[in-house]
């Protein structure tokens, strides 16, 4: 699954849940364990899709490095989708300790 599909996903799946809940009038009857549960597999998802293109390019350099690849275009392909996964990641990561932050300062 592609950095842009997971978004996607993200998007298209949040915005029908919250939909339909409205519909329903079941807004208030979503338990905190479902959403948390869709949410962990989510993110151990994303995780595990960076870890694999950060293996992926150390695996394409160190063949580059002891000779067994011929293309380095290949390489640097590779090399960037997992620099741009993880600065993704990171600005994904930032974005939520914002919120986290925010939602901390509001006074009730």
């Amino acid at each position: 699954m592609n950095v842009e599909a997971l978004y996607n996903n993200l998007l298209n799946g949040a915005g029908q849940a919250n939909s339909m809940d409205k519909m329903n009038g079941n807004a208030e009857k979503t338990s905190a364990a479902d959403s948390s549960g869709s949410f962990a597999s989510m993110v151990e998802t994303a995780m595990g899709t960076l870890n694999e293109k950060q293996l992926a390019s150390d695996q394409a350099v160190q063949g580059l490095v002891a000779g067994d690849v011929d293309s380095l275009h290949n390489v640097m392909i590779k090399t960037s989708e997992a620099q741009l996964s993880l600065d993704l990641a990171l600005q994904v990561r930032n974005k939520c300790l914002e919120a986290y932050n925010e939602v901390k300062n509001m006074q009730f």
